[in-house]
This record gives structure tokens, C-alpha cells and sequence, in this order.
């Protein structure tokens, strides 16, 4: 055989191999983004928030988190606090004392999605906007998924302060919280630590 006829014989070899090999692995990566792409789409879609409320969605951009459920942005240029609607986490305590555990999680939970996040988007229920602290009452969206569904899941927050008209996703988010009570995930790892009144860092003990 001549050296040319081998080095077209390596050359093939090469090129088959390659062509091979991604279409095995350029294949699983692709599936493996689709399923990642359905996994982040969650239960609750803003499209369903505004449709059940009537409200529309508004973008907002991230400043900072003081804790898992309450944060600052600012809404058409102007700095606001939101307090996310129907969920508690546990309390950071700032100049009282220790935070309360779970509390440091659920905050740097919240800090990575939304300083991460390419889109910011809240949508108002159907009652008051405000709370008496003059903070936003909202669902919040980061990249479309809802973030009170998020730390539900993660069992870094629980369902509490109902306030009727504002409780359109109440049953849902029950629902939700159940898979990660069933799963003993973080606040649900102790029990009684999340009580009807709060969180009982107590139990902990």
C-alpha cells in the first residue's frame, strides 16, 4: 500500500470518528439543554398571573436582597422595596441577635437568582399593591419563573401571611410547599420549626 493511500485511510478514519462522536455527544447535549429548559419553567407562568388577576407584568431591575422574600429594585427608574406575596422566610434578625436558621440560605438563594437573572418581571394580585411599610406587594418572575414557587420548592420559605384579596395562588402554593414538606428539604428538615406563628429557631435546641 502506498504512504499516500494510508494517510487518506487516517484522514477518513479521522473524519468518521469525529462526525460520530457528535452525533452521540452533539445529541445528549442538546437533550440535556431542552431538559433543562422545561425543568426552569415551572408550575406558575406569569401568563397565568395575568391572566387570573388581570393585572399586567412590569420589569424591574435588581439592587440588592435584604432577605429571602423582601428586596429593593427599582420600578420605572425609581427605587422600591417588594415583599414577595405569600411566602415567609426566615428572618435575618439585622441588629437583633443571630439570623434565625435557614435565613443566610434563603437570602443567597434569592441574591444568586436575581443578580444571575437576564429578566425581572412582578405582576400585582388582585388586592392592595402596598403593605403599611409601603413596600410592593408582588409575584415576581426571574427569566419566567416564579420566585416564590422557587423557594418553596427549595424549602426556604413557607406559604404565610394570607391577606385576602392577595391570595389568588394560595391553594398552589400549598400544593407546591407539600412536595417539599413530603421531602423534609431545609425548614422542613426540623420539625416545628415552621409554625402557624412563624419560625421557632427554638426547636432547633
Amino acid at each position: 500500500m502506498k504512504m499516500q493511500d494510508i494517510k487518506t485511510l487516517i484522514t477518513s478514519g479521522t473524519i468518521i470518528l469525529a462526525v460520530a462522536l457528535y452525533m452521540i455527544f452533539g445529541k445528549t447535549s442538546t437533550e440535556e439543554d431542552a431538559k433543562t429548559t422545561t425543568e426552569q419553567q415551572g408550575i406558575i407562568a406569569i401568563e397565568q398571573v395575568e391572566e387570573e388577576t388581570g393585572n399586567k407584568r412590569f420589569e424591574v431591575a435588581y439592587i440588592k436582597a435584604y432577605d429571602g422574600d423582601t428586596l429593593q429594585v427599582t420600578v420605572d427608574g425609581k427605587k422600591q422595596k417588594i415583599r414577595l406575596l405569600m411566602v415567609d422566610t426566615p428572618e435575618m434578625n439585622y441588629n437583633k441577635g443571630e439570623a434565625q436558621p435557614y435565613a443566610e440560605q434563603a437570602k443567597d438563594y434569592t441574591m444568586d437568582l436575581l443578580a444571575n437573572a437576564k429578566k425581572i418581571e412582578a405582576v400585582y394580585d388582585v388586592g392592595p399593591e402596598t403593605d403599611n411599610y409601603d413596600r410592593l406587594l408582588a409575584y415576581v418572575f426571574v427569566d419566567d419563573v416564579l420566585l416564590q414557587e422557587s423557594l418553596l420548592l427549595e424549602g426556604l420559605a413557607a406559604v404565610r401571611f394570607i391577606h385576602k384579596p392577595n391570595n389568588t395562588f394560595e391553594e398552589t402554593f400549598r400544593e407546591i410547599q407539600q412536595e417539599a414538606q413530603d421531602a423534609k428539604l431545609n425548614i422542613w428538615s426540623h420539625e416545628n420549626y415552621f409554625q402557624k406563628d412563624g419560625f421557632h429557631p427554638e426547636v432547633m435546641n
